[in-house]
């Protein structure tokens, strides 16, 4: 056949070759930081709120178990749990980007996909209402008015303390924030980012004297329709309950058909979809309140693995009361550098036990679904080596005595901060017994306890005037290091801690393991083929 016969295809090759170009991030696609709406009442939030200056180790002692009952929230109080928990802290000029914004608490690569919103009862100051959170003009965006802390309940299982509780905090997640940047891995990093979130706000509650809850168990569509949410856009991660729950009722008002919303906002720019993201967050969905509620029981009343090691050391939680909160929350920042120096151990201890402690959730009523492993370089009375801390027996025991940081830095996904640190702490859970007991709703649970500790950890090492930061990691490497005992668990988060280095800045590096890795990858170290073959 001549050539002006033939049929010459060339859409396999034309898609191929578009799949595969390499480039910088779009960044005319990158979504905006601040959700905010067109045409809603705007409540400006009051800028005279005083700071709160209780301890940190204090405040976060006994997080959401304040004796009740409580005194009652009002609008100052609304206005210092927002801005210490998500609030807009300061604003840097950089030659090199322009201007750039500092928000309460930590966010991987800066991009905030956490947003809040509040269902609350009268109070002084606020009437009853559902509200959008805005950090970039300090103000609340009525979305609804009227007492709906009725519907939340309903959706949340008939939960009576959402029921009474004067006010929720829902948090909400824009996956396409973080995965604009981190692709389906990103869907992880809004857990995180909520966690430590919930770190400063439960710390802040606790020293207002509220009591506070997180619940991860509500009909996900029921929670999208009373907050006027595009589920294609955005999605619920969990509700805080703040106050005591010994209040007067929620109203009946908002017991018959909920009317739709369809408030505008501004677009999160042109999207891509990811599976993965999508299949693993509607496999998690709860449908109707008695799902819920039978998903709570569940989990209550199934056993749980507990970890064990042998024979552990308790740790101790130092007396020293650490910095104000409020102080260490608008000074904390990433630390980018460790100087490789030795902390103390009543500090490590004291990290430890406090991260790990005082918090409540609707899925558990005590223990944890993590174990906390480390890789400890430079600790006080502590040989370097592998070590696993039980967070229910609140025991620290040897795994195994070795120097290793190299493999610290390499696990840290070839980051010098990993080898530098004092020790790293990696969250890890059994995800084959959260999902027996759990289901799918148990990894966005498991994702977010662990971003909670580390938060912890935050704020922790920086009231006692060290460095912090988090880091994303090797998976499988990360349970193969601490097997056999990790053998079957997958890591959450983990978290960098030491004394800050000078200057702050991020140190390259490049690991003799990744070093050697790489040589083996073009070839060295592979048997040679037989001469003239």
């Amino acid at each position: 056949m001549s050539a002006q016969g033939q049929i010459f295809r060339s859409g396999a090759a034309r898609d191929y070759h578009e799949a595969t170009k390499l480039s910088y991030i779009n960044l005319r696609t990158k979504p905006p930081l601040y959700k905010t709406y067109r045409d809603v009442p705007v409540l400006p939030l009051p800028p005279d709120f005083p700071s709160p200056d209780m301890p940190v180790l204090e405040a976060m002692a006994s997080a959401g178990t304040v004796p009740d009952p409580s005194p009652p929230p009002n609008v100052s109080s609304v206005a210092q749990l927002l801005y210490y928990s998500a609030g807009l802290v300061r604003k840097a000029f950089l030659r090199s980007a322009g201007e750039v914004h500092y928000r309460a608490a930590a966010s991987a690569g800066a991009l905030y996909p956490i947003d809040l919103y509040l269902v609350c009862n009268d109070m002084e100051g606020l009437e009853a209402g559902v509200y959008h959170f805005s950090a970039l003009d300090f103000s609340l965006g009525q979305l609804r008015q009227g007492d709906f802390r009725g519907e939340l309940a309903r959706a949340a299982g008939n939960d009576p303390e959402v029921a009474t509780a004067p006010l929720s905090i829902v948090c909400t997640a824009n996956f396409w924030r973080s995965a604009w940047k981190y692709r389906a891995r990103g869907y992880r990093y809004c857990f995180w980012d909520c966690g430590t979130i919930l770190s400063n706000l439960l710390a802040v509650a606790r020293a207002q004297g509220q009591p506070s809850r997180v619940s991860v168990g509500f009909v996900d569509s029921d929670v999208d329709r009373l907050l006027g949410m595009d589920p294609s856009d955005e999605a619920g991660l969990c509700i805080v309950t703040v106050g005591s729950v010994f209040g007067v009722p929620a109203s009946s008002a908002a017991a018959g058909a909920l009317p739709d919303i369809t408030p505008e906002y501004n677009l999160a720019g042109e999207q891509i979809g990811y599976d993965e993201v999508t299949l693993a967050h509607a496999e998690a969905t709860l449908a109707t309140p008695e799902d819920v509620a039978g998903w709570r029981s569940a989990t209550l009343s199934a056993p749980q693995r507990r970890d064990t090691a042998g024979s552990g050391v308790p740790v101790a939680m130092g007396q020293e009361p650490g910095l104000p909160l409020a102080e260490v929350i608008l000074e904390r920042g990433s630390t980018r550098r460790f100087a490789r120096e030795v902390i103390s151990s009543t500090q490590f201890d004291t990290i430890l036990a406090f991260a790990t402690q005082g918090m409540r959730w609707d899925f558990q009523e005590q223990g944890s679904l993590q174990g906390v492993y480390l890789v400890v370089n430079a600790v006080e009375s502590l040989a370097p080596g592998a070590y696993f801390f039980s967070v229910e027996n609140q025991e620290l025991t040897l795994l195994r005595e070795g120097k290793f940081r190299e493999q610290a830095a390499h696990l840290c996904f070839e980051q010098a901060l990993g080898g530098d640190s004092s020790a790293v702490a990696f969250f890890m859970a059994d995800l084959q017994d959260v999902f027996r007991r759990m289901g799918g709703r148990g990894y966005r649970a498991a994702q977010l306890e662990a971003g909670l500790m580390g938060g912890n950890m935050y704020l922790a090492a920086h009231s006692l005037g060290l460095g912090a930061t988090g880091m994303t990691f090797y998976d499988d490497e990360v349970t193969e290091f601490f097997s056999p005992h990790a053998e079957g668990k997958s890591v959450m988060f983990l978290v960098g801690l030491g004394k800050r280095g000078h200057p702050n800045r991020v140190r390259p590096y490049r690991s003799r393991v990744a070093v050697q890795l790489d040589a083996l990858a073009r070839g060295a170290g592979m048997p040679q083929p037989p001469r003239g073959s």
